[in-house]
């Protein structure tokens, strides 16, 4: 981008959700990655600030969750002493700023403080606190709210001047309640919008020239009313606020090449600029500033924004120039490296069938079973021990690996054999805990229906029509194991983009989409009561909250089927589930990873044709209902 004269430039350098992705290595299937992750995608920084005057490196959060680099080691085994690593990384990179995001706060606050220490830049959220006050600006917060960064700028002509740029820091406050176990009468939340309206004013009274908001949320998605995880576009709309570097959804925006996207005039919205730059360090975020001197002070005069995606752009660096730049970063954490490695290969058992994930939102899986088995076989013997052992326990599960937006790598692939804890963290990558709950027949129904909106509507006889809605990610599925239903996708979901609340009324009188929901054969009545095994996140995270909780003790998910592995649990096995219902004449295109050629007899009641690659790395297939 060429320099304007009159005019001092500023480049916004923007990370978001790396997700403990540091050193380009996936530490679930035991491989190094390619084209993303921190140490990948350090050339492109480095050059991204080259390419400017003055420049602010900034990471919009979500990063001390999802490796075994950067979380708390499986039970039994210690951390190793010392800064955390993503902390350690930001400041060998030198970040200016990082704000928290929700996944931060998914080990509780003890966790939290102790891997913040050690940051050599300012750590930012302005609406979570310790205690709420009267208003935002007496709020005790967890970190501080902003910072104000002093620079100084030079315009085209010469001469320098200072700057003073406030960041400004923004959490979903649905975090306090998608961690209630850990947080809960610990941690208190504001709207971002509200704190964002206090706090833009004051940084300005204070000096800032320019107010930049680091806010986790998704820009707005075309087809999607605005919701609480797609803020991005109503905190740019606040007067004083010039740029927002947007993420937790993990997408990529402005999409390379879009002109116009649901309101996304090309990175900016409401003539603000904004970016969103993917996920794990698959894209860098740019926001280009040029700024006048006027009276003393200087005026944002225009902006461009850029995504750089990274597999493109680091395929087009000489691989010299890919390990100069990454030297510093694998130096320095080779300790934690081979740490997290050690952890991941302590063994646990075997199983006899592989475990995968190519074809999960298609059919049942074995890896998905497996977690049913171990979360249904700890909820019973907990609860027997307790004398709650009342009604049949059942249990929903959720593919996470699944592609969509991760890529077309982003599965889970576990050939029969030995297992480690890597595989189980690769079936199960989040820190959630097992949770019970009472549940009405009702209740379970209405779980299935509000989550069937991944599929799109399907018009009988017709061929080759899209499986999915890429806008709504499959790991957002609901999968009950241990009840048998049929989907019928021929009907329209209801809940998703344009959809109204879901009643109870149209669901008995048969308008969703689940079809013969049944228990052991019999037809599941919604006076029916089950117990639900689920997870701490998708408990919380229900719409209508929690409902009568049986138990959540703070076992972690991953822990619980290490130990269902460990005891020689049945994997693979014949449980109820679910399928589609039989469309005849229908037939469906569905991509998965390219691994997925080898595993076929996965959805073989399908009748699957392989159709090749996609552009965008993907194995399409043609699926006959």
């Amino acid at each position: 981008m060429a320099e304007i004269p009159g005019l001092a430039q500023l480049r916004l350098i923007a990370t978001t959700d790396l997700h403990g992705q540091l050193l380009s290595y996936d530490y679930f299937a035991n491989r190094n990655i390619f084209g993303s992750g921190l140490a990948q995608i350090a050339c492109l920084i480095a050059a991204a600030r080259a390419g400017a005057g003055q420049s602010l490196l900034l990471d919009n959060g979500d990063f001390l969750q999802g490796t075994a680099l950067v979380e708390p080691l499986p039970a039994g085994r210690r951390n190793r002493p010392g800064i955390n690593p993503a902390i350690a990384a930001f400041n060998i990179l030198g970040y200016d700023a990082v704000a928290l995001g929700n996944h931060e706060f998914d080990f509780g606050l003890d966790h939290l403080g102790a891997a913040l220490t050690g940051a050599g830049f300012p750590l930012l959220c302005a609406n979570l606190a310790l205690k709420l006050g009267e208003t935002p600006l007496q709020d005790l917060n967890v970190v501080a709210p902003y910072a104000l960064l002093r620079r100084k700028l030079t315009t085209a002509s010469g001469e320098a001047w200072p700057v003073s740029i406030g960041i400004l820091g923004l959490t979903p406050p649905e975090t306090v309640q998608w961690n209630q176990r850990s947080l809960a009468n610990r941690l208190e939340a504001r709207p971002m919008e509200e704190a964002a309206r206090a706090f833009v004013p004051l940084m300005r009274q204070q000096g800032a020239d320019l107010v930049i908001c680091l806010a986790h949320t998704g820009v707005p998605q075309p087809g999607h009313p605005p919701h609480c995880e797609a803020m991005a576009g109503r905190i740019a709309a606040i007067d004083g606020v010039d740029a927002v570097i947007a993420g937790h959804t993990h997408l990529i925006s402005p999409v390379p090449g879009q002109r116009s996207r649901g309101g996304v005039a090309y990175g900016h919205i409401g003539g603000k600029p904004v970016v969103q730059p993917g996920q794990q360090g698959n894209a860098l975020g740019l926001i280009d500033l040029w700024l006048r001197p006027e009276a003393g002070r200087w005026q944002l005069a225009r902006s461009e924004v850029q995504v750089i995606e990274a597999p493109e752009a680091v395929a087009a660096r000489p691989a010299r120039a890919l390990r100069l730049a990454a030297a510093p970063l694998r130096q320095a954490l080779a300790a934690d490296h081979r740490a997290a490695l050690s952890s991941m290969r302590i063994a646990i058992g075997e199983s006899k069938i592989p475990l995968h994930s190519w074809f999960a939102l298609a059919a049942p899986s074995a890896a998905l079973r497996l977690v049913a088995a171990a979360k249904i076989g700890h909820v019973r013997s907990r609860l027997a021990e307790k004398g709650l052992l009342n009604a049949p326990v059942i249990a929903i599960v959720n593919a996470f690996r699944c592609g969509g937006r991760g890529g077309p790598r982003n599965y889970t692939n576990i050939a029969a054999g030995p297992l480690s804890m890597r595989n189980v963290c690769d079936i199960y990558p989040f820190a959630n805990t097992v949770t019970a709950e009472e549940i009405t027949g009702l209740e379970l129904l209405l779980r299935l229906e509000r989550g069937q909106a991944h599929y799109r509507r399907l018009m009988p006889g017709r061929a080759d029509q899209p499986l999915t809605d890429d806008s709504v990610p499959g790991f957002s599925l609901p999968m009950a194991m241990g009840v048998s239903y049929q989907i019928d996708l021929s009907r329209p979901a209801l809940s998703g983009p344009g959809a109204g609340p879901v009643s109870a009324a149209a669901l008995m009188a048969g308008e969703g989409r689940i079809r013969g929901l049944s228990y052991q054969g019999r037809r599941i009545r919604p006076e029916d009561h089950f117990i639900l095994a689920g997870n701490s996140y998708r408990t919380e995270h229900t719409p209508g909250g929690p409902s009568r909780r049986l138990l959540d003790e703070g076992r972690r998910c991953s822990d619980v089927i290490a130990a269902y592995i460990r005891a020689g649990g049945p994997i693979g096995g014949e449980e109820e589930a679910w399928s589609f219902l039989p469309l005849p004449g229908t037939s469906v295109l569905f991509e998965s990873g390219p691994g997925a050629l080898g595993h076929l007899e996965a959805v073989a009641h399908l009748r699957p044709e392989s159709l090749g690659l996609t552009d965008t790395g993907f194995y399409r297939f043609r699926l006959h209902l």
